[in-house]
């Protein structure tokens, strides 16, 4: 193998700066360096290599290595070879940590329609929830319909919930519309870690003929922020009363924490960016523009204040 390969397996295993000194970040140590460094590899390559290494290769945290580096290569590279060699490990590897390592890596990875996934979904029914739940989530970004078949199962036989969340982000990725009643179902489950992951994975399944339920979980439900984006995503003028109704929730009082999507934008923020498009003749929305910088200012967050004074312009 490449001797870049097998110095960089090694400095990924380096444990002589072990533990950092008090007040020193892990982010200085040697294998934190290496593994940031594998993760930006794309030399495809190297991919034979580490299957040749990985295949002859005893040492577990060795082989755990060589599984990060050409995860990732396959990954950066979309490469079809090293998914399914990946794939077809699952059934081989022994040590449940590592394969669990391994399944965590595979999320990631892209399984067009025809990829051979019986070894993960055979570890879908893995008693180790460390194995089970890492399975779960590998059937991510799958254009295999035995993907959804299996999370769809996982859905109408499980109890535990940390199986159903794993297997409603999968289906948001892997799904179809032929799994968005089962996710509905799942709308009222008891845990908002269930429930929001469902409507999560219908808001990227569903069509405009859902509008109507991302308004009803706006006005009742317990995932307002993502049946707001549903609301936007199908909604149009009609929907104007239902945001400006769900912003003046939120002002209503003090709120304890500063929600804020993967965008960086809160729920009010985002409600306003609908809302402004729409401004020119709702006499509402500039009533509910003059409340926000008038007598609820003082309860908005920084960033939000920010957005008024960027956009003022379009409300007078």
């Amino acid at each position: 193998m490449d001797q870049y390969l097998i110095e960089l397996i090694d400095r990924m295993n380096d444990t002589s700066d072990w533990p950092p000194p008090p007040g020193v970040s892990s982010s200085t140590t040697i294998s934190w360096a290496a593994l940031r460094e594998a993760e930006k590899l794309d030399n495809t390559a190297y991919i034979p290599q580490l299957i040749t290494f990985i295949n002859a290769e005893k040492d577990a945290k060795r082989r755990k290595s060589a599984y990060f580096t050409l995860a990732h290569i396959g990954q950066n590279t979309n490469n079809r070879e090293a998914m399914e060699f990946l794939i077809s490990r699952v059934a081989k590897e022994k040590d449940k940590y590592i394969l669990s390592s391994m399944l965590d890596q595979i999320v990631y990875l892209h399984k067009p329609a025809g990829t051979d996934l019986t070894p993960l979904v055979q570890a879908v029914k893995s008693s180790a929830w460390q194995i089970r739940q890492s399975a779960i989530q590998a059937l991510s970004r799958s254009a295999e319909k035995t993907a959804e078949e299996t999370l769809l199962e996982v859905l109408s036989t499980s109890k535990n919930e940390y199986d159903l969340i794993y297997a409603n982000m999968a289906l948001s990725t892997s799904g179809s519309p032929a799994s968005l009643p089962s996710l509905v179902k799942l709308l009222e489950h008891k845990k908002q870690d269930v429930s929001g992951t469902a409507l999560s994975a219908i808001l990227q399944l569903s069509d405009a003929s859902y509008l109507d339920l991302f308004r009803e979980q706006l006005e009742q439900g317990k995932n307002k922020f993502t049946a707001l984006h549903g609301v936007i995503k199908y909604g149009d003028e009609k929907v104007v009363p239902d945001l400006i109704r769900r912003v003046k929730q939120l002002i209503a009082k003090q709120r304890a924490i500063e929600a804020i999507s993967t965008d960086g934008k809160t729920e009010i923020i985002v409600a306003l960016e609908f809302l402004v498009q729409h401004v020119a003749g709702n006499p509402e929305i500039k009533k509910l523009y003059e409340l926000l910088t008038g007598k609820k200012n003082v309860l908005l967050w920084d960033r939000e204040k920010q957005w008024l004074r960027t956009f003022r312009h379009y409300f007078i």
